[in-house]
């Protein structure tokens, strides 16, 4: 595996070689030079990085989509690929006669180039190799991480399960019973508009009237605490009516009286002399 995450640099890209068969067709006469250069003669790495399905396709041999139908060699070529296909790359290449051939044509010099390149794109070709195969094991490792969080998640379920089996019992009771109860609230309760609940909505406002009324003395004691006197006295006049009126109907007992005294005695006032001389019982 060292050898697989170990850096590499970009592979060059390859050079068509009819370009160098060609070139070098008249050149049979020039002598071996002993640092001829062919590195200047390769053409800087630009395109983009191959994505993982071209280097599937490629790296199993596999055609592509869509094949076009030419006079020339079938070939398979790989749009997204950093070393483009050659006559080299021909299913039918008599590799014998395809030597002989530019060999009879070409120069020491050509035949050094076309070395050169076909050792660049051998070197390119196995370094792609290497970085698909190191991608495609990454994500085993990863794949493989994930299914044993699984396993484990599963193991760490099992005990659990004998628990869960005891709660579905006691979780159905109490589903039943909390549906019977709605069910009781639903039929004591009255509709909204029935001649019940509007009753019910008027003794509930009143009850919450009362209570308001009856928490009017401290109230008013807080405000003549604080210089507040003329204000008191105008709050304490329609608690008092309501009082009185409540008192001579008969309705809040002796309370009714008592809330009445601690209001007027805030004031330091007698009791009114609207108040009745008999009371109601």
């Amino acid at each position: 595996m060292s050898t697989i995450a170990s850096p590499r640099d970009p592979p060059p890209r390859r050079l068509p070689s009819s370009t160098l068969s060609e070139g070098g067709s008249n050149n049979t006469s020039s002598p071996a030079s002993p640092a001829p250069g062919p590195a200047k003669q390769l053409p800087q790495q630009q395109q983009p990085s191959r994505s993982n399905r071209a280097a599937l396709r490629e790296y199993y041999n596999l055609p592509t989509a869509t094949t076009t139908t030419t006079n020339t060699t079938p070939r398979t070529d790989v749009p997204d690929s950093e070393v483009p296909t050659s006559d080299l790359d021909a299913a039918d290449l008599d590799a014998v006669a395809y030597v002989d051939a530019l060999a009879s044509r070409a120069g020491i010099e050509t035949l050094l180039k076309l070395y050169t390149r076909v050792v660049a794109e051998v070197r390119a070709l196995d370094a792609e190799k290497k970085a698909l195969v190191y991608d495609n094991y990454s994500k085993l490792i990863s794949a493989t991480e994930t299914i044993r969080k699984v396993v484990i998640m599963r193991a760490s379920m099992d005990p659990l399960k004998p628990l869960a089996s005891t709660l579905d019992p006691v979780i159905s009771q109490i589903y039943s019973q909390a549906s019977s109860i709605r069910e009781t609230l639903r039929d004591s309760m009255p509709a909204p508009d029935s001649e019940e609940a509007k009753a019910r909505a008027r003794r509930r406002k009143s009850r919450q009237l009362a209570i308001e009324v009856l928490a009017t003395p401290p109230r008013l004691r807080l405000l003549v605490h604080e210089g507040r006197e003329d204000e008191a006295r105008k709050q304490w006049e329609l608690p008092r009516r309501l009082l009185v009126a409540w008192r001579d109907r008969g309705v809040g007992g002796d309370d009714v009286q008592t809330c009445i005294d601690q209001g007027d005695a805030v004031f330091g006032e007698a009791k009114r002399t609207d108040e009745p001389v008999t009371r109601e019982t």
